[in-house]
């Protein structure tokens, strides 16, 4: 179930506003779990898909629109969810290790920013960014010695890139960009190593730091 509100207003010298919030619910019943059922012969763990006691999602969307002027329009968005079992899922075999309520891989904040900048005819200047707040993350037993469920940072991914586009011939347009991807480094930093590291324990922003540099041809 969701319902949503659209706000739009142009303002004078060709400013446009856009402004939307849309609240959701999901009550979702005999929820799929994992749960281990034994090892194979190589030592590897099998999971079997189960019905779980069920679970709900709810949260709320904000999301804006602006076209300041002829050469800067802005986007943002903004998603405040809740997602939680109805009753607390044993994930583990070890004892020791508490059964979660809350939904792994959720956060319960996530937000985006675009800005595009085009102070020249052929320049354009665009900044982007993604934001994604604590979420719970399984981290199996091996390169640590017991199951944990681990409370990652918060992350904000933010990618720079510049454009010129050159007229080459008739409807022939040549464009030269660069640019940064991740500009602040927001990256995993606790990684497993060795042979008994749990592949699956990945999280965040898939590359650190990077810069790029490339031509497009369109015609």
């Amino acid at each position: 179930m969701s319902t949503s509100v659209d706000f739009y207003h142009r303002f004078g010298n060709g400013m446009q506003a856009n402004f939307l919030v849309e609240g959701f619910y999901t009550d979702l019943s005999d929820v799929f779990v994992l749960e281990d059922i034994g090892k194979d012969e190589l030592g590897n763990i099998i999971k079997e898909r189960r019905n779980g006691s069920g679970a709900k999602v709810m949260g709320l969307t904000l999301e804006g629109k602006g076209v300041l002027s002829s050469w800067l329009s802005l986007q943002a968005g903004l998603t405040l969810q809740r997602s939680h079992y109805k009753e607390a899922e044993k994930w583990s075999e070890d004892e020791n290790v508490p059964a979660e309520k809350k939904m792994f891989r959720t956060s319960n904040t996530y937000g985006y920013f675009t800005a595009t900048l085009t102070p020249l005819e052929h320049f354009t200047a665009s900044l982007s960014g993604t934001y994604t707040g604590s979420m719970l993350v399984q981290h199996l037993a091996g390169y640590i010695p017991m199951d944990q469920a681990i409370k990652t940072p918060n992350f904000f991914d933010m990618n720079l890139k510049l454009a010129y586009d050159f007229h080459i011939y008739k409807d022939i347009t040549l464009e030269v960009n660069a640019g940064i991807q991740n500009i602040f480094e927001a990256y995993q930093s606790d990684f497993d190593q060795g042979p008994n590291r749990d592949s699956a324990y990945i999280y965040g922003p898939a590359t650190p730091r990077s810069y790029f540099a490339g031509i497009k041809i369109s015609y």
